[in-house]
Formats: structure tokens, C-alpha cells, sequence
């Protein structure tokens, strides 16, 4: 994961749901609980090393107004089942990795609101049971009603964007499933990006998972592993669910993508590098990469590759929703 290094917090139980008290809800109205929002604390992180962001003028009224759920940040040894909205190390720790690191790539195609939420631990996603559940649903209920805010606060005729990582996409799904599978907003949704999440290929019954490039108003799953690793958590949790391959943008199994098709790594350290340096497959459900083309990367052996989803093809997602939006500009020009 994202931080810390001691796993034994996956699975170590706290007690029963019941026996900790809920934290404060936080009231969406608050500028306090976004971790982005273009009026109360814009998205400003550009990678070094990237394409310059284009002006809104280039999308004319296209310009999308993208929901973002962050993935897990809170774990540790003895912890409650859920975490306070407003916690300062935690807060940090969500502002440092996955608002700077992921939100950003959608910051080129409009505005990004990101909130803070009653997060769920990492544990509810290894133990299994009742207790999980309610604390899922209750960072629910917190990712649902930002939603609704966020709804208030845009355009009523707007191109929407749904995006997250792990517990994010898991939100990012209901999110989907609630407000628009089979729904009059379902015509305005560019696409969703929910990896780091097996997605069932059965989730929806209007909202179609995309398995070309450009597609308008699909949903993108993926999960990131080295070549010839399958985790043992994949028949119980993977097997069934629909990927796409986060450089070809389709889903035909084994088809491995020519280095110079990969745009670029985002890194730790904020810059866009390493173009050509990934190959990857669909395999099994999962997303398959060779060992990458760089400077000691044999040496890298990382075999769950979950932290990295976005950053390893941060510059080939963004090409693509560019494409997307554009589509879906033009489809909208086009109706009578």
C-alpha cells in the first residue's frame, strides 16, 4: 500500500464495529472537508515533465466537471473501523499521494472535486464480514453525500467525469450504480476510471465497461501485477471481473503493447519519465507487466504492483480521456 510496512494491520481484528463510536459527518457545505474543490482549495499539481495543461478554451463547453474518491489512507495496528474526515496525519498522508499523484491527471480536462470521507480502514477490504461492511457503508454514505453536493455546485447540462483507486473505484461503483446506470445523467458521463478494484462484469445494466479507445461513457478497471504473478486473492476476488489495458485501451487477453506505446511513469518524485518503459497484458482479469526499461528495473521486485495503477500509465490514461472528452463534445453537438 501506499504507506507503512508493517502488514499485519490487514488482518488484525480490533473488536466488534459496534464498540467504536462513529467520527463527527462531515458537512459538504464546509470548504474544510474537500481535499479539492476549484472554489474552496483548487487543484493546482502539474507533474514536471508533462504536456502543458490546455486552457478551458480548448474544450469550448466540454470542459468536464470530474469526482474524485481517493483510496485507502488509513491503517495501522489497533485502529478504529473508520477514520475522521478531518485527521491531520491522515489528511497529509491523502494530500501527498493520491490527490497530488492521481486527481491531478484530471485536472487537464476541468475541475476537480475531491472529498474527504469517513474512510473505511484497510482492513475491511482482507477481513471479510459484517463489520467491514459497515464501515464500507458508512464512508458511503459520506462519498454519497459529497456527490450530491458536488451536483448542486456544477453545471445542470455538463460533461461528468467519476474517478478513484481502490476503495475510491469500490465507492466509485454505487456511485454509478445509484445516479447513473439507466438514468437521464448517464448521458452526460465522459467516463469512469475505477482501478485498483475488481469490478464484476455484471455491475451495471445501461453503463457499458469500454474495450476501445475513445469510447464515450464506459467504465476503466484495471489491476496492476507483475508478469507471471497471480495473487491468491484472485479466484475468490478477480476472477469474474472486467480490465482493460491501460495502454491499448482494449480488452483482447495476452496482447502485450510495443514499448513505444507507454507515454510515461509518473514518479514518486512528481515527474513524468521513463516513456517506453512499460509493456504490458491482459491476463486472467489482471493487468500483466514485463520488468520495466529502466535503470535497474530487473531489480524491481515488486510483484503487486496496486500502489502504481495510475502512475505507471499516468500520461497514456490522460491521452485517452482527452480523446473522450472530445468525443463526447461532439456527440453532444450533434444531437437535435
Amino acid at each position: 500500500m501506499i504507506f507503512g510496512s508493517d502488514n499485519r494491520d490487514m488482518t488484525a481484528h480490533p473488536g466488534p464495529f459496534s464498540k467504536f463510536p462513529s467520527p463527527p459527518t462531515p458537512n459538504y457545505r464546509r470548504r474544510q472537508t474537500w481535499a479539492a474543490h476549484p472554489e474552496h482549495k483548487p487543484l493546482m499539481a502539474w507533474p514536471a515533465g508533462a504536456s502543458h495543461v490546455p486552457s478551458a478554451a480548448g474544450f469550448g463547453e466540454a470542459v468536464a466537471d470530474v469526482f474524485f474518491i481517493h483510496p485507502t489512507t488509513f491503517r495501522g495496528m489497533d485502529q478504529p473501523w473508520n477514520a475522521a474526515w478531518d485527521d491531520a496525519e491522515i489528511s497529509a498522508v491523502t494530500d501527498a499521494w493520491p490527490i497530488k499523484h492521481q486527481a491531478s491527471l484530471y485536472r487537464s480536462v476541468g475541475r476537480v472535486f475531491a472529498p474527504r470521507y469517513r474512510q473505511a480502514h484497510l482492513r475491511t477490504f482482507y477481513l471479510r464480514g459484517e463489520d467491514s461492511m459497515a464501515a464500507l457503508e458508512l464512508a458511503y454514505d459520506d462519498v454519497r453525500r459529497a456527490f450530491i453536493s458536488f451536483l448542486s455546485n456544477i453545471s445542470k447540462e455538463g460533461p461528468i467525469v467519476i474517478a478513484g483507486h481502490s476503495q475510491g473505484s469500490f465507492h466509485g461503483v454505487r456511485i454509478l450504480q445509484e445516479f447513473f446506470d439507466g438514468t437521464p445523467l448517464q448521458s452526460r458521463l465522459v467516463a469512469a476510471y475505477l482501478p485498483g478494484y475488481p469490478i464484476p462484469g455484471d455491475s451495471f445494466h445501461s453503463i457499458q465497461f469500454a474495450d476501445a479507445p475513445g469510447q464515450v461513457g464506459r467504465v476503466h478497471s484495471w489491476m496492476t501485477f507483475a508478469e507471471g504473478f497471480t495473487p491468491d486473492f484472485h479466484a475468490s476476488h478477480i476472477a469474474g471481473s472486467t480490465s482493460i489495458h491501460p495502454i491499448l485501451f482494449r480488452t483482447e487477453p495476452d496482447v502485450w503493447n510495443n514499448w513505444d506505446m507507454h507515454h510515461g511513469v509518473l514518479t514518486r518524485k512528481f515527474k513524468l519519465r521513463h516513456k517506453g518503459s512499460i509493456s504490458a497484458a491482459i491476463h486472467d482479469g489482471m493487468v500483466w507487466i514485463k520488468p520495466m526499461r529502466i535503470m535497474l528495473g530487473p531489480l524491481l521486485r515488486l510483484k503487486n504492483w496496486h500502489v502504481a495503477d495510475v502512475n505507471l500509465f499516468w500520461e497514456n490514461i490522460r491521452i485517452n480521456l482527452h480523446d473522450q472528452i472530445h468525443m463526447h463534445h461532439q456527440l453532444q453537438q450533434r444531437k437535435p
